[in-house]
């Protein structure tokens, strides 16, 4: 394959050629952070397969970016997605799958608790939101999960509260749903009089 560069990956990607489809999107990873809004827009307005694609790229990219020794590229791809995961104009499953590739790459330094409360207290965001920051369960994560706790109602508080309780923190209402039971049974204790 010739020298790869981001005009040339969206080209191949709108290929009709499920293989030249393949072999651009497992090339996607050195392109880094320059790739990823082009990917995000083709993934967003392209036919399901080259969507689906592009999408691959774009996981291709955090992939490469988030090996290790590789911080000059991981920082501005995290800085990219930050950006794409607000962005309402991109479909909302896309969205999903940028919260969880931020997931994979990003650290507790970086997540900016202004930012991300409005994500966790989204509807169609919040409980892959939630399951990120339980991921990554650093002191700003926590953060924003004891901030959403707070705000959030019903399930949703439920939720958060469970993922608290996995970083650590002790919260003692709402009951975690697992622990709760759902119907009544006639099964007595074993050893035990009736």
């Amino acid at each position: 394959m010739e020298q790869l560069t981001v005009a040339k990956l969206i080209e191949l990607l709108n290929s009709p050629d499920p293989f030249v489809r393949r072999d651009a999107w497992l090339a996607a990873g050195p392109l880094g952070a320059a790739a990823l809004r082009p990917l995000a827009d083709l993934a967003a307005t392209g036919e399901l397969e080259i969507s689906r694609a592009a999408n691959r790229g774009m996981w291709q990219i955090v992939r490469y970016v988030g090996a290790p020794g590789r911080e000059e590229l991981r920082r501005p791809a995290v800085e990219t997605l930050g950006e794409m995961v607000v962005d309402t104009r991109l479909p909302v499953q896309l969205r999903r799958d940028i919260v969880w590739m931020l997931s994979e790459i990003i650290k507790d330094e970086e997540i900016d608790q202004a930012s991300a409360l409005p994500l966790l207290l989204d509807a169609d965001l919040g409980e892959d939101v939630r399951m990120a920051l339980q991921r990554v369960a650093g002191p700003n994560a926590i953060g924003v999960l004891k901030a959403g706790f707070t705000q959030a109602q019903g399930e949703h508080k439920t939720a958060i509260a469970c993922s608290l309780r996995k970083c650590g923190i002790a919260i003692d209402e709402p009951p975690c749903p697992k622990l709760v039971p759902r119907k009544t049974t006639t099964v007595k204790p074993v050893g035990r009089d009736a």
